[in-house]
C-alpha cells in the first residue's frame, strides 16, 4: 500500500503548480533596456497563456500579450504576470533604465568668468557627462555617487548649454551674459592734445553701444554704433565733457551702461618740456605779441617770454606755465604802449621791465628787459632817440654789449646772456641775446626811445 501511495502522489506533484506565484524566465521580451528619457520600451510575452499582466513599476499597467509604455527618468522593474487557463500563475520581472539629465545653473554671468553649472544623472550610472555649447564640445565631469555632477566652463555667450550621457540630453539651459563695457578717454586730457572717446563691447556680439556727449552741459553727440565707436572731442579750449555709454543689448545679453567725465586741463609746463601743449603755448603768446622762439621745446627763450607776459599781467614772474598763467593765457590783461606817436618808436616800461615795439601806431612786440638794479646806478626815463649803433660786441668799462643801440649817454638797449625777471644792470636795458639781433636789424638811427617808470 505505502508502494502505490508513493506512485499515485509523485504524478500529481509534477503536474500541479504551486497556487502562489513563482518565477519564470524568457517569456517577457522587450524592445531595449536602458535609453534616454522619455524612453519608450514595447513588452511582448512570448508563452503561450490565457491572460498577460503589466506593471511598470511606476503606477501605470497593461494588460495582453504586447504593450508599450513610456518611461520618464528612473530605473524600473516591470512586471509580468501571466495566468493559464486553470487559473494558475507565474511572474517574470525585468529592469529598465530610463537615463534622465538635469541641468541647471544661476540666471546670469559674467562674461569671461566661470559659471557653475549643476547636474543630476538618474538612475546613478558610472561615467562623465559631457557639456556642450550649441554643438561645441565644453568639457567633462564625473558623475557622482548620489548621481549628480559639477562642471564650471567660463561664460563666452548664453548658449544654449546642455549636458549629455549616452544618449541622454538634459533641457537646454541658457544664462544671461553681462558682457564687459569699455568706456573711457583715450588721451592725456590736456588742452591742445589729443582726446577721444572710446566705447565697444566685449564680446563684440554682445550688441551695439549708443553714445551721448555733454560739452559744457550742452548734448552734442547721441548715436548708436553697431560695432563701438571712437569719436574725437574738440580740445582747443578747456571743455568740460559728460559721456553716457549704453549697450543695446543681443538677446542674451545684459544691458550695460557707463557715465564718465572730465574736464580738460592745462598742465604746468617747464624747461625741458616737449609737444604739442609747448607749441601752444608758443603760438598764443605770439598771437598776443610777445617775443617769442617758434619751437616745440621748452627753453630758455620761452622762459623769457613767459617772463615778458607774466610781468604784464602782474603774476608772479616763474618763467613756468603753471595754472595762474593759463588762465590768463585764456584772459589776458593786453599790453597797451604809452604813445601813438611817433607811428614806429621803442618804449622801456620800467614799472613792468618790458619793451614794447611799436609800428603804425600799434604794438608789434612785447620783450622782456631788465633795467638798472644796482644800488647807485639808474636807467634814465625821458624820451630818447638812438644815436649810435655797433655790430656785435662791444666792450664798456662796465661790461660787453651785444649789438647796443644807443639812445642817450653811454646807456643802450643791447643784449646780454643774463636777463633775470627784475632790475639788474648797471643802468643800460638788457634784452635776451636771441631778440638783440632782431631790434638791432629793425630799429634805425633816430629811432625814438621813451622811457618810464
Amino acid at each position: 500500500m505505502r508502494r502505490v501511495a508513493l506512485l499515485l502522489a509523485l504524478p500529481m506533484a509534477l503536474a500541479a503548480p504551486s497556487a502562489s506565484a513563482r518565477e519564470q524566465s524568457g517569456c517577457a521580451q522587450m524592445s531595449a533596456a536602458k535609453g534616454p528619457a522619455p524612453f519608450a520600451v514595447s513588452f511582448t510575452a512570448s508563452c503561450a497563456a490565457a491572460a498577460y499582466h503589466w506593471d511598470f513599476g511606476d503606477g501605470a499597467a497593461a494588460d495582453g500579450a504586447t504593450a508599450s509604455h513610456t518611461f520618464g527618468p528612473g530605473r524600473f522593474a516591470v512586471t509580468l504576470t501571466v495566468t493559464q487557463p486553470d487559473g494558475s500563475t507565474t511572474t517574470e520581472r525585468i529592469s529598465i533604465d530610463s537615463l534622465g539629465l538635469a541641468l541647471s545653473a544661476r540666471r546670469a554671468g559674467r562674461y569671461g568668468m566661470p559659471v557653475l553649472f549643476r547636474g543630476q544623472l538618474v538612475p546613478t550610472e558610472k561615467g562623465r557627462v559631457r557639456l556642450y555649447r550649441g554643438t561645441r564640445f565644453v568639457g567633462s565631469a564625473p558623475v557622482r555617487a548620489n548621481g549628480s555632477f559639477r562642471l564650471r566652463p567660463r561664460l563666452v555667450s548664453p548658449g544654449p548649454w546642455q549636458a549629455r550621457f549616452q544618449g541622454a540630453a538634459s533641457p537646454p539651459v541658457s544664462v544671461l551674459v553681462r558682457p564687459r563695457l569699455v568706456a573711457r578717454f583715450d588721451g592725456s586730457g590736456a588742452v591742445g592734445t589729443p582726446l577721444a572717446v572710446v566705447a565697444r563691447l566685449v564680446p563684440a556680439g554682445a550688441g551695439e553701444v549708443t553714445v551721448r556727449i555733454w560739452k559744457n552741459g550742452t548734448l552734442r553727440v547721441s548715436r548708436t554704433y553697431p560695432h563701438g565707436a571712437r569719436i574725437v572731442l574738440d580740445t582747443t579750449h578747456a571743455n568740460a565733457y559728460r559721456v553716457a555709454v549704453t549697450s543695446v543689448p543681443r538677446p542674451g545679453f545684459a544691458r550695460a551702461g557707463r557715465v564718465l567725465s572730465t574736464r580738460l586741463f592745462l598742465p604746468t609746463l617747464r624747461p625741458g618740456a616737449s609737444g604739442p601743449t609747448v607749441a601752444r603755448l608758443v603760438s598764443t603768446l605770439a598771437s598776443l605779441h610777445y617775443a617769442v622762439r617758434r619751437t616745440g621745446t621748452f627753453g630758455a627763450e620761452l622762459v623769457d617770454s613767459l617772463y615778458a607776459f607774466q610781468k604784464v599781467q602782474g603774476l608772479p614772474r616763474t618763467g613756468v606755465a603753471d595754472a595762474a598763467t593759463w588762465r590768463a593765457l585764456a584772459h589776458p590783461r593786453l599790453a597797451r604802449p604809452r604813445y601813438a606817436s611817433p607811428a614806429d618808436h621803442l618804449e622801456v616800461d620800467k614799472g613792468h621791465q618790458v619793451l614794447y615795439v611799436v609800428r603804425g601806431g600799434r604794438l608789434a612786440l612785447v620783450v622782456p628787459v631788465s633795467t638798472a638794479g644796482i644800488p647807485g646806478y639808474f636807467t634814465p626815463v625821458g624820451r630818447f632817440a638812438i644815436y649810435r649803433k655797433v655790430v656785435g660786441f662791444d666792450a664798456s668799462p662796465l661790461g660787453t654789449l651785444f649789438d647796443p643801440m644807443y639812445f642817450t649817454g653811454g646807456y643802450a638797449v643791447h643784449g646780454n646772456p643774463s636777463v633775470p625777471p627784475y632790475p639788474a644792470s648797471h643802468g643800460c636795458v638788457r634784452v635776451p641775446m636771441w631778440v638783440a639781433g632782431y631790434l638791432f636789424s629793425t630799429n634805425s638811427y633816430g629811432e625814438t626811445v621813451y622811457v618810464y617808470g
